[in-house]
């Protein structure tokens, strides 16, 4: 059995089904997020922890697993990492399911997204090998964006009793897939870490700079969601948006992805980026100018698009730029870290004065890193027009 699981396998990653594997192992793993409107707020209640503790531990711990793959993402056995990530994660996963206690339940998601957060880093760095990288991230995206939408529409009609428990066991089930999924990937990639060799400093700052141009995009992203949400939760009972908000943010991030999947860096890396980014800007100001229904509803979905857009086009030039492929599980560290601080931001600055200059200090973090972004893809524009002429 053990020599049929992890019998040597080249297999392209360019291929549609090895593609198709990835972000279907991406899915699974990473469903947990998609699941927490349905099992957050009951578990959080019933074990008496704050209700943002649980999901946080689970990010904390991917994002650690990805930090930490970076050093062995090219030398183990992609196969056999992802089956590692996924019993691992589905284990913990049950084990949360089952117990009871605040201690337990905060080991158990801990460690479901450490593991989770291993499978993760084999799937971005298969898709960042990929000749495309911008479209392989672009309708993973999409397909995360869509699966969350079609949550929304079809769980309050055929299981709207659904209990924290059976949220769990359905996501343990998922992870445990992966098992079966991890069959169908590739032994490595078609990077190799002996390009290490010829690495420079100069390869070496650029990839600092898209590092710190994600790291500040992501979080004026974050930045902005945390106090667009606050607001929205005071201004919900005036306003009477309820699920036509949520809704228009779903689809808003549907579309988002899909026009990056076609685009796919045909006009360039600057441009689309440049244009979320007004995009962005445009939201804020609306909200300040026009604080009403169809204010934050516009809001609501002009920021979705712009986010799930930009985040195809950061991931795609950071897998374009690391040429051994060594830090291709960064691509999963830096947003998990700019999340995991917009929300310690906005939990700690919890009041009405922070809510009136977060959404600009958003902006701000927006326009720098795209500065960084403007640096790195102007130093590189040979190499990232090949890259345009590929994907057309």
């Amino acid at each position: 059995m053990s020599s049929i699981l992890f019998e040597k396998k080249r297999v392209d990653v360019n291929r549609s089904s090895v593609r198709l594997t990835a972000i279907l192992v991406g899915l699974c793993l990473s469903f947990y997020w998609q699941a927490l409107p349905y099992f957050q707020q009951d578990m959080a209640a019933a074990a008496s922890l704050n209700r943002w503790l649980l999901p946080g531990l689970f990010s904390a711990g991917a994002m650690l697993a990805s930090g930490l793959a970076v050093f062995f993402i090219r030398l183990g056995d992609w196969r056999r990492l992802v089956l590692i990530g996924g019993l691992g994660s589905a284990f913990a996963l049950l084990a949360a399911a089952l117990v009871s206690g605040a201690l337990w339940l905060m080991v158990c998601h801990g460690l479901a997204g450490l593991f989770a957060g291993l499978g993760l880093s084999v799937v971005v760095s298969c898709l960042g090998d990929t000749v495309k990288p911008v479209s392989s991230f672009a309708w993973a995206l999409f397909v995360q964006a869509l699966m969350a939408a079609g949550l929304t529409f079809l769980v309050p009609s055929f299981a709207p009793g659904a209990d924290s428990q059976q949220v769990l066991l359905a996501l343990a089930g998922l992870a445990f897939l992966t098992v079966l999924l991890s069959r169908l990937l590739p032994t490595s990639g078609a990077k190799r870490l002996s390009l290490l060799s010829s690495r420079n400093s100069r390869a070496d700052r650029q990839l600092l700079q898209v590092a710190i141009a994600g790291l500040l995009i992501f979080l004026g992203c974050g930045l902005f969601w945390s106090s667009h949400q606050l607001q929205f939760e005071t201004a919900q009972p005036a306003l009477g948006l309820g699920a036509s908000a949520i809704m228009l943010l779903l689809l808003a991030r549907v579309f988002g992805a899909l026009l990056g999947a076609i685009l796919a860096a045909r006009r360039g890396f600057l441009l689309p980026v440049g244009m979320a980014g007004v995009l962005v800007l445009v939201a804020v100001v609306l909200l300040q100018v026009k604080p009403d229904k169809t204010g934050y509803l516009t809001a609501y979905g002009l920021l979705g698009a712009a986010g799930f857009f930009v985040a195809a086009y950061l991931m795609g030039l950071l897998a374009k730029l690391d040429s051994s492929g060594q830090f291709s599980p960064l691509i999963l560290t830096i947003p998990l870290l700019a999340i995991v601080g917009a929300i310690m931001v906005s939990a700690t600055l919890v009041s009405e004065p922070s809510l009136q200059w977060l959404p600009w200090a958003g902006v701000v973090f927006w326009a720098l890193g795209l500065l960084f972004f403007a640096k790195v893809v102007r130093a590189n524009g040979q190499l990232l027009t090949d890259h345009s002429v590929q994907s057309s």
